[in-house]
């Protein structure tokens, strides 16, 4: 009886693990994994994508009409433009890290095509085809903060959408009222007219 008692806890043993906390699986355990301290949902990693790309062709489409507009209205719009979306990039990059976001780091295909339309634009339609991206762009990027700061997960990226959501809501009021005005067709050749 005691031979098999000693059997019976020598098998439990051996069965036991030596350290029960190292084979403990932490909670935040990533998929291929590494452990880390936050993981980011889906959600987020694409609210922070479509934002900094938004504000990077911001950047990028502002430089290139404030070298190539000819009408004051909108290299002061564009003026706003770059100001703006570069103070936003670098806020929106502390939050991404804060949030375990890397934002990318170049432009998209669609971002770039964009910024090729609008460098290749003839001087006559130039200001017309800015003016026409810029309202598309601020469209997009109004659905996406009001989208992210009524779902979105994390709590600095979420307070990030609700504060940027008037800016870019008067941006595209601003822009809509460039369209109306003549500031897109003063550049249009006599023969249009």
């Amino acid at each position: 009886m005691l031979l098999a008692a000693s059997v019976l806890a020598l098998g439990f043993a051996a069965c036991a693990p030596e350290n029960p906390a190292a084979e403990a699986v932490p909670v935040e355990t990533a998929v291929d994994g590494t452990t880390t301290e936050t993981i980011a949902d889906n959600t987020s990693v694409n609210f922070v994508e479509k934002a900094t790309l938004s504000n990077m062709f911001e950047v990028e489409a502002a430089k290139i009409a404030l070298e190539r507009s000819q009408v004051q209205a909108v290299k002061d719009f564009a003026q706003m433009m770059h100001d703006g979306h570069t103070a936003s990039i670098t806020e929106l990059g502390t939050l991404s890290t804060a949030a375990a976001v890397a934002p990318p780091i170049a432009l998209d295909n669609d971002h770039t095509g964009k910024l090729e339309a609008l460098r290749n634009a003839s001087v006559e339609d130039f200001d017309d085809v800015y003016i026409d991206q810029q309202t598309e762009v601020h469209e997009n990027t109004l659905n996406l903060l009001k989208d992210y700061a009524s779902n979105g997960k994390d709590a600095g990226l979420q307070a990030f959408a609700m504060k940027m959501a008037p800016t870019v809501e008067a941006h595209l009021t601003q822009v809509k009222a460039l369209d109306k005005s003549p500031a897109d067709d003063i550049t249009k050749s006599p023969s249009e007219s």
